[in-house]
């Protein structure tokens, strides 16, 4: 075999593999750049999850608004004080939900993370949810809070174990020495 050619195979290999590790990196790269979106976007909404306020109104809409206000009004008829419990909790998950539908966050993570607390606040919700849809003449398939209704939904059919699998697998893909690399 002549010098030459030998030189253009082995030449050739090499631009091969320079492609495909920069084809492989660049993919990596770009998958931990979308990672790195929905973490900076998750913080951000998580720090109002922080607030005591935050959870006293969570509460109030999961505990006590339909025990003091019926839902024939709608969102609408919802006295100040109720209102503004009932939006700033809602609104806090459809922002969320919003978030998921356009691929900004992922929403195995977010129904991971707020599974409970999603479920629990479409459960007290729904009945005015549904009732100011049919006020605004939506009816009950009407676009009023549609994405934290399908959020709901899907938080709905995950099982409740799936929390502790994503916490077991975690677990799994941790070195021995823990989460921080030191002894804790």
């Amino acid at each position: 075999m002549d010098s030459s050619v030998v030189f253009n195979v082995v030449t050739t290999a090499i631009a091969v593999v320079a492609v495909v590790t920069s084809i492989v990196f660049s993919t990596r790269q770009a998958r931990i750049a979308k990672h790195a979106n929905h973490i900076s976007v998750l913080i951000d909404l998580l720090r109002e999850f922080r607030s005591a306020e935050f959870h006293d109104q969570h509460d109030y809409v999961c505990t006590r608004l339909r025990a003091e206000h019926d839902p024939e009004d709608g969102v609408r008829g919802l006295p100040p004080e109720a209102k503004a419990a009932f939006c700033s909790v809602v609104y806090y998950y459809q922002s969320f939900a919003n978030l998921a539908v356009f691929g900004l966050l992922d929403q195995t993570l977010l129904v991971t993370v707020l599974r409970t607390r999603i479920v629990s606040v479409w459960k007290a919700v729904r009945p005015f949810v549904e009732r100011e849809r049919e006020l605004r003449g939506e009816g009950s398939t009407g676009t009023y809070l549609s994405t934290f209704e399908e959020l709901a939904r899907l938080a709905a059919a995950l099982p409740p174990q799936h929390v502790r699998d994503q916490m077991a697998e975690a677990r799994r893909r941790l070195p021995r020495n823990g989460l921080m690399g030191g002894r804790g």
